[in-house]
């Protein structure tokens, strides 16, 4: 068996988008689990009960290159108007969640 430099290049290429697809779902289903509990904390519907990336940004935080995440979700306080939020990821921490102004 014969590999070549061009071989292990694909193979290296290939296992890193692999794992940048698992690792970003590992982290929409942890930013899905926070914005469910923050919603019911705060006794709120998360509608969907979904969240969708908006924005995946290479970003230089605490001197390591880390990708910050952007997510947006919708949820109800009274059951008939939807509002936005978004919750923001940075590797794998939660950075903020922002509610828009809502009826209690």
């Amino acid at each position: 068996m014969h590999i070549e430099l061009f071989d292990l290049f694909i193979l290296t290429f290939v296992f890193i988008i692999v794992y940048a697809w698992w690792r970003n779902i590992a982290i929409r289903e942890m930013a899905l689990a926070r914005t469910k509990k923050h919603c019911q904390s705060l006794d709120l519907q998360l509608l969907d009960e979904s969240i969708a990336g908006t924005k995946w940004l290479p970003t230089w935080h605490q001197g390591q290159i880390k990708i910050r995440r952007h997510y947006r979700f919708e949820f109800t306080s009274s059951g008939l108007t939807r509002y936005s939020g978004k919750i923001q990821y940075i590797g794998n921490q939660q950075e903020n969640i922002w509610l828009s102004p809502h009826d209690f």
